[in-house]
């Protein structure tokens, strides 16, 4: 039969998928942890699950990850508190960020990086380009090097908000890409996605997304089209126009990518580093505190227990095991 649509993920085809994808399991332990219910936008730590480079001005690279550290730290509410304020509220968040921008109180997050050199990257006991591991604090720790503060709210909501594209694409110098898998494809997606979601290939001349200094490029035309180019040539290189325009070099501020040794063979297939898929589950599992560990089995109990297909709640009690055996243990029994 088909299932009542909803957004929330208690149900046989979100599970179903789950069970299947045991790499996901480390991800479902912070959507299971205290960790999903924030007690304020304001008091959420934010942090890319994609390893970049950092290159500096001699074309020497290292690994980074990016983070965002709230001043007010991080704070959650309990589950029976969160349906409390969702049922009073349902656009709580929103507006606790709204009114506390509008009352002069920033929020306020510092921006961090995990630093790791390049001769470093095999020294860990998980790849460093597996999107579904964190870098443990203990072993990198977090360099905290600006400040992002909120200052303002838009003056309209669906231009300034709903029209943004974000794209991890768009980097500025200094910044390049790696191998993760993931990140390659959506270097790729999230172009397509804006076409699609934004009614063409000009979304990039949109207000909010519009670059602050003029770009000179051979793009023309397409629905919603802005800006007046004049000449005929469209294409490079050319002689028509004199050349231009053409790619800046990286002296000039332009992106060149990073010049990587290769010594390997290209294959289509996923790494043996990334078969690891439940330690970095247990480790999160085992740093919390005895009551956010019972809130985890709690939420796990509540969502498998809307779960009708038994088939599905068995592949995720073993996957459970792999995480702690304790933990699966009070799920099963939960669950009956």
């Amino acid at each position: 039969h088909n299932e009542i649509p909803q957004a929330a993920s208690a149900h046989d085809t979100f599970w179903d998928f789950i069970s299947l994808v045991p790499e996901s399991t480390h991800m479902i332990m912070w959507l299971m942890s205290d960790r999903a219910i924030p007690r304020s936008y304001r008091m959420m730590e934010g942090f890319g699950v994609h390893t970049f480079r950092l290159i500096n001005d001699a074309g020497e690279a290292c690994f980074v990850k990016f983070h965002w550290k709230p001043l007010l730290g991080v704070h959650s509410v309990a589950w029976d508190e969160a349906q409390l304020i969702s049922g009073r509220d349902p656009d709580f968040h929103r507006r606790d960020l709204w009114d506390s921008i509008e009352a002069g109180a920033f929020p306020e997050w510092e921006l961090g990086l995990q630093i790791v050199p390049e001769a470093d990257e095999h020294k860990f006991e998980f790849d460093l380009l597996d999107p579904t591991k964190i870098i443990p604090e203990e072993l990198v720790p977090v360099q905290r090097v600006g400040k992002l503060t909120l200052n303002r709210n838009p003056d309209n909501f669906f231009a300034e908000t709903e029209q943004v594209a974000f794209h991890v694409g768009h980097v500025v110098p200094g910044i390049d890409f790696t191998n993760d898998p993931l990140l390659q494809g959506r270097l790729f997606s999230y172009t397509d996605t804006q076409l699609i979601r934004l009614g063409g290939p000009n979304f990039h001349e949109i207000p909010i997304n519009r670059s602050v200094n003029p770009i000179h490029n051979n793009q023309r035309d397409g629905f919603s089209r802005q800006q007046i180019n004049k000449g005929r040539v469209s294409y490079h290189p050319n002689s028509l126009g004199g050349g231009c325009p053409f790619q800046a070099k990286m002296s000039e501020g332009g992106f060149t990518s990073h010049a990587e040794r290769i010594d390997a063979k290209k294959i289509r297939e996923r790494s043996e580093s990334f078969f690891d898929h439940f330690s970095q589950a247990t480790l999160f599992f085992n740093s919390q505190s005895v009551p956010e560990k019972d809130h985890i089995v709690q939420a796990l109990s509540f969502e498998l227990g809307k779960v009708e297909t038994i088939a599905i709640r068995k592949r995720m009690l073993r996957n459970l095991t792999f995480v702690d055996k304790g933990l699966a243990a009070q799920v099963a029994y939960n669950l009956g």
